[in-house]
Formats: structure tokens, sequence, C-alpha cells
């Protein structure tokens, strides 16, 4: 997902973070062993063992998930199942995008006790992992986390590490993302459009013209706070943290050099493109509010959008909102990188409020290896939410639709653990994950991948970087201003803010890393 680098990334409130990390005692160390002195092995307990020497505990978890109002009943289910396996229930809060990233910062910093939590990168995890809100998980992982070991890549468990210390868990999943656009089916052949035409963003704009003149009840371009900036800079640079501090870095084989992506040419033309769209009534007018354009995506009313796509990524969304959607990505002919980013867009954390770190790590593990508790999290209850067709895939249960499900919507990227686990919806092909495994094999990596930069040295400056991205970037990127005219003005905040500084104390990790690589 960033990259599923995404749409409403937030300042981060240092200040009230970090006093209320001190006053909940966040800065000690906390017992990675399980309540009531379970054994040490990882084969006993989560992994469909013993657990009579369990006492039962409730995770409480945070998930990027929509409302949905079955989500007690699923709930009700996955604890028979998690009882069974490691003597635990679980109270699942599930926040959207209009929602998570302030319910997340809430929680942590008012000390509330919290087991497990969605923290991308592209959402703070670095500025987290400074401020000590996370525990690190070397230890837990070789206890109580074999089967996600055995079932991802080497390279996630290397992307999260921070100071030599493993922060999170990513989802097994796809290991780069390009960035493109998401389209209406039927206007495609209505309209007879060519999307294997598409080499640069700049060629749907025609298309664009003819659903405004055409179909005046859809929206030609739906932007959510001005997020395909994020999407179609992607293949071309990688933002190191808080998607709203604009420091970073060009995709390359060679070296590389922390810069201010605000000025790069590609930053530039997508932001004046948003311009062109918006001035042209392309994009929606409510562009600068808008913070989740699922209730539009699923009602039909657009055209197109932007995502990071992977093999099978309009097939999902088509399980999704309940109608025929189609892919094609914004550029042709480039190459294609995988970074830290890409690997951590989507992991789960434990919090250092935990009062059983053994228990979510427990958990977690089960998400990599228990294919019933993966689905029942993915797609609901089976017979009521769906239906098999085949082995493994799926379909509306029986008088079921997108429309009155009870549980729908979810975002399985997003929900952890080991995605090829998950059923496939009947609009999918059944050889997805197939097609998966070989897309994940095209990227080079980075010579820097498995560096994560440590902000700690700069959190005053980030912070404060922060801000300025949330107030005075943001405009650029939903094409209400001009950038000619307006970055002048949003450079000076971001030099008083200090990006000079947060450039080069980034700079000087990347080399360090780069250094450490070559012993």
């Amino acid at each position: 997902m960033l990259l599923k680098k995404k749409k409403l990334g937030r300042a981060v409130v240092a200040a009230i973070l970090s006093s209320c990390l001190l006053l909940s005692g966040c800065g000690g160390k906390t017992n990675p062993q399980p309540n009531s002195g379970a054994t040490n092995d990882p084969n006993n307990a989560g992994n469909n063992g013993s657990t009579s020497n369990l006492e039962p505990y409730e995770i409480n978890a945070y998930f990027l998930a929509p409302q949905c109002k079955d989500l007690p009943l699923v709930q009700e289910e996955l604890n028979k199942l998690l009882k069974e396996k490691i003597n635990a229930t679980i109270k699942l809060n599930y926040f959207w995008w209009d929602s998570y990233y302030e319910k997340q910062q809430l929680a942590v910093s008012s000390g509330e006790k919290i087991d497990i939590m969605f923290s991308p990168s592209w959402w703070g995890f670095n500025d987290y992992v400074a401020k000590q809100a996370w525990l690190p998980l070397d230890d837990l992982l070789q206890q109580y986390g074999q089967d996600i070991i055995a079932n991802i890549h080497p390279s996630y468990l290397k992307a999260p590490v921070v100071n030599g210390k493993l922060y999170a868990i990513p989802t097994a999943k796809d290991m780069y993302g390009t960035g493109g656009f998401i389209f209406n089916k039927a206007l495609v052949e209505k309209y007879n459009f060519d999307i294997n035409s598409i080499t640069k963003p700049e060629d749907i704009e025609p298309w664009l013209e003819i659903i405004k003149q055409k179909e005046p009840d859809v929206i030609p371009f739906l932007s959510t706070k001005g997020d395909q900036q994020a999407y179609l800079v992607q293949d071309w640079h990688v933002n190191v943290g808080d998607v709203n501090v604009p420091v970073g870095y060009r995709k390359t084989d060679g070296d590389v050099k922390i810069i201010n992506l605000l000025e790069t040419d590609i930053s530039q033309r997508i932001f004046k493109l948003s311009r062109s769209w918006y001035l042209k009534g392309y994009i929606n007018k409510d562009v600068a509010t808008l913070q989740d354009g699922t209730p539009i995506k699923k009602a039909g009313k657009v055209f197109a959008w932007t995502e990071q796509l992977k093999p099978g990524k309009a097939e999902e969304l088509t399980a999704q909102y309940g109608y025929e959607l189609v892919q094609a990505d914004a550029w042709k002919g480039i190459e294609y990188y995988t970074t830290t980013p890409d690997l951590t867009n989507s992991q789960l954390v434990i919090p250092r409020t935990s009062k059983d770190p053994a228990r979510a790590m427990m958990f977690i593990n089960l998400l990599f290896k228990d294919k019933e508790i993966k689905n029942l999290l993915s797609w609901g209850i089976e017979g009521k939410h769906y239906k098999k067709v085949s082995e493994n895939q799926i379909d509306f249960a029986d008088g079921v639709n997108a429309d009155n499900s009870g549980y729908y919507g979810i975002a399985q990227w997003a929900m952890g653990g080991n995605q090829f686990l998950d059923y496939l919806w009947i609009s999918e092909s059944p050889d997805k994950w197939q097609k998966m495994d070989e897309f994940n094999k095209i990227a080079k990596p980075m010579k820097i991948l498995g560096w994560t930069y440590d902000s700690s040295n700069v959190k005053s400056e980030i912070a404060a970087l922060a801000t300025v991205g949330q107030n005075e970037v943001q405009p650029l990127s939903q094409g209400l201003v001009d950038y000619d005219t307006y970055y002048p003005k949003v450079k000076q905040s971001l030099e008083k803010a200090g990006i000079q500084r947060v450039i080069d104390d980034c700079q000087k990790s990347v080399d360090e890393f780069i250094k450490s690589q070559n012993k």
C-alpha cells in the first residue's frame, strides 16, 4: 500500500505524545513473557498447541477498516477460535480513512492499553519509534512468531528495523507498487477508451473532457485531499517518513541523495497537472475536504481515480465496490525498484502499553498460518457474508450484495498477516497469487533496501515540517493553487521549520547505512 502513501497524513503532535508516553512509563522495559508464565516454545502456543498454561487475555487491536454493522458478530466468531488456539479474546477497533490517523494518535498519547496496531511507514511510524511508542519485536518474533518467519520473504523483516531493532511485522503481499489509474469499466467500454495506450498521466485528459461533457452526473477524476500526487510520483521517488514531510530520495540504481521532494521535476509536473485538471473541472470541487471517497466510488459516480497498483487490484476493488473496474499503470517503459517503504506500507506493531506482548505476537503469528482466522477478518462469516464457489474463490452469500452486507469493504492488505491466505473473489483471476509472486520478482532492490530513518535527532523539526505539509503543501496537491506563484512561500516556511537540518541528518543516516553494508 505506499507505498501506499496514503491520504490523510497528519502532523505528529510531538509534545503531547512525548509527554504522555513518559507519564505512562513507555520508556521502560516490558516483559515479553505472556501472562501466567507460558512456555517459551513457539510451537506450543499460537500454533494449535496446548493453551492450558495461558490465562485468559483480551487483545485490544486497532485496524484500518470501515465501520461494519456485523463487526460484533465477526468478533464473536473470531473469539471462539482464539480461545481455543491461544486462550484469548480480541476487541476489534475499526477506523477508516477519515479517522484512523487521529484515533491512533489519541489512543497512543492517552496511554491506552493497546496490544496491536496498524502502523504503516507513511503514517508516522518512524516518529512513533523515535518516541518509543512501539516495542522492539526481535525476541518476541523468535519466541512466538515462527509461522511469520516461515511465511514471509526475509526482506520484509529487514525493512522495519531501526537502529538494529525490529519494530513491526509487515504484511506479506506485493513487494513494490506502481502508481496508476482505476477506471469505471462500463464508461471505458461505452466510449471505447484504450487504457493500454496510456504512457503518462497526461494521456487520460481527453477522456476526462469527454466524461465531463457527456456524463454530467459523473465526477471525471475523484481526488481525496489531493491523493493523486502521492500515487503519480511514487514510481519516481520515495518519502522517508510521514507523508506530510517532503524529504526523500529518487529511485535509482546508484547512490542515494536526500532531497526536498517538492522541488523535483516530476513533483512539479504533477502539481501543475492537478492544477490544470482542477481549473478545467475534472477534479471534484470538494477535493480540499473530502477524506473518504468510498461512498462516491461505491455509488459508481466517478470515472477515474488513482491507486497503488498490483496484479488484480481492479478486481479487488470490484469486489469492494460492487461493479466492474479496470486498471492501467500511469507510466510505461520505466524501471521498477523495491524500497523499504514498499515493504513497510502495511504492518502491525505492538505498543509499549500492551499488558501481554507475547499474546499479541501469538495473534499476529496466527495471521500468517491460520486461513480460517485470516479470512474471517478479511471477508466475514461464511454462509452469512460470503459463500464458497470453489476451494479458494468466494461470492456474496445468498441474498447478500454490496449494499446490504453487514461486513464488507474491508481493505484486506491492511489486516496484516499473509495476504496469500486470502480467498479470491469470484471476479478475481484464480491464479492471482501466482501472478503476484511473478510481479514481486520484477523490481530491482535499491542499495538502501532495509534502511529506515531514525528521526529522533530532529523530532521538533519533523513536527514543524509536518504542520507545514498539512497546512501549506496540501493545496498544491489538491490543484487549488499555482505552483510557480505559491511554492516560494511554502519554501520559506519549510526552511524556517528546519528542512535542511532534516535533509542533512537523513543523508548522514543513509551514508552510515551504506558504509555498514560495505564492510
